[in-house]
C-alpha cells in the first residue's frame, strides 16, 4: 500500500510538468489531417485492405512513405517484416523506430493493424473505423514523436510503431512479431494497440466522449492511474472504462480478440483502446462517414500523453 501511495503523489507531483512538454506537439494533429489519412486508408481503391492482396500492398507502402517522411529507422534493416499466415497468404508488418534520446534497452511498443476484410461478393468493406481509425492515429503519434526527437526533447524509450498484417488471420502478424523480438521481451515496458478508436457509437455512460482501455492492470503499478489522471484533464476529458462495458467475462474475452493479446501471452504489459464494437463492425457500412474526427483527435491525444509519460519514468 505504501509503494502504491507513493507512485500516486509522484504521479500527482510530475504529470503537470510533463503536460508542457507535450503541449507543443499537440499542435502538430488537427482534423483535416487525420481526415485525409483515414480516408485514403478506408478508400475504395484499397478494395477492403485483405491480407495478401495487391490493394492492401498499396496502403503498406502509404505507411512506409509516412514513417520514412517522419524519419522513423527500419526495423532489423527493414520497414516491412513478412509472415506466413497460411499456405496462400502473406502477411506484412510495417515497422518504424524512434530511438530515445538517450542510448537505453528499454521499449515501448504501439501497434494498430491496418488489414480488414476485402472483398465478398462484390461488395467493399472498407473498415474505416476497423481499423483505419487506430492506423491513422499510429502515424499521428509516429509524427509527433518524431517532432520531439527532432528538438531532442523525447522519447527517453525507444518507441517502435507497428502497423499489423494478418490481424484477420488469428493475429499472425504480430505474433510473428513477438515470436522473433531482437532483443528479451521483459525490456518492452508496455506495448499499446489502437484497435477501433474512431467512433462514437457506443457509449460506455451518457457522454459521447469515451474510451475503453482493457489490460492496465497488467502495468507495472508506477504507470496505473495516468490514464484515469489524464481522462479529468480539460483537454482530454472523457468517460474512461478499464472494463468491456463493466462485464468481466466479456473483458476476458474481447482482450483476448486483437493483437495486444500475443503480446499478453509472452509476458508483456499490454493494453487495448477502443471505442466498441457497433452495428457497422464487420459490415460494408463500415465507411469514413461514421467516423467522429473530433473525438479521434481527442482520443489520441490523450494516447500520445499517456505514452510520453510511460517512456519518461
Amino acid at each position: 500500500m505504501k509503494k502504491i501511495a507513493l507512485y500516486t503523489l509522484l504521479l500527482l507531483t510530475t504529470l503537470p510538468l510533463l503536460a508542457q512538454v507535450t503541449e507543443q506537439y499537440e499542435q502538430k494533429l488537427y482534423r483535416g489531417k487525420q481526415q485525409e489519412i483515414l480516408s485514403h486508408i478506408a478508400d475504395d481503391m484499397a478494395k477492403g485492405r485483405a491480407s495478401g492482396t495487391i490493394a492492401k500492398q498499396a496502403i503498406e507502402q502509404y505507411i512506409v512513405r509516412r514513417f520514412k517522411e517522419y524519419g522513423l529507422k527500419p526495423y532489423k534493416w527493414h520497414y516491412t517484416q513478412s509472415s506466413r499466415c497460411s499456405d496462400t497468404i502473406i502477411a506484412r508488418n510495417v515497422v518504424g523506430i524512434i530511438p530515445a534520446v538517450v542510448q537505453t534497452d528499454k521499449y515501448v511498443v504501439v501497434g494498430a493493424h491496418y488489414d480488414h476484410i476485402g472483398e465478398i461478393n462484390g461488395k467493399i468493406y472498407n473498415g474505416a473505423d476497423d481499423n483505419a481509425s487506430g492506423v491513422t492515429a499510429l502515424i499521428n503519434l509516429a509524427e509527433m514523436f518524431s517532432e520531439m526527437k527532432k528538438d531532442g526533447r523525447g522519447p527517453a524509450k525507444n518507441i517502435i510503431f507497428i502497423a499489423f498484417d494478418g490481424k484477420e488471420f488469428n493475429m499472425c502478424g504480430s505474433e510473428h512479431f513477438v515470436q522473433n523480438l531482437p532483443f528479451p521481451a521483459r525490456n518492452i515496458t508496455c506495448m499499446v494497440n489502437l484497435d477501433m478508436i474512431g467512433t462514437d457509437l457506443e457509449p460506455v455512460g451518457f457522454r459521447r466522449d469515451y474510451l475503453i482501455v482493457l489490460g492496465e492492470e497488467r502495468l507495472d503499478p508506477k504507470y496505473r492511474g495516468i490514464l484515469g489522471y489524464l481522462s479529468r484533464r480539460k483537454n482530454y476529458e472523457m468517460d474512461l472504462d478499464l472494463t468491456f462495458y463493466g462485464s468481466k467475462d466479456f473483458t476476458q474475452i474481447f482482450y483476448r480478440m486483437s493483437d495486444q493479446y500475443s503480446f499478453a501471452k509472452a509476458g508483456i504489459p499490454a493494453l487495448l483502446f477502443t471505442s466498441g464494437i457497433h452495428k457497422h463492425t464487420y459490415k460494408p457500412s463500415d465507411k469514413s462517414d461514421i467516423i467522429n474526427y473530433d473525438l479521434l483527435r481527442k482520443r489520441t491525444l490523450l494516447i500520445f500523453n499517456f505514452l510520453f509519460r510511460i517512456c519518461e519514468h
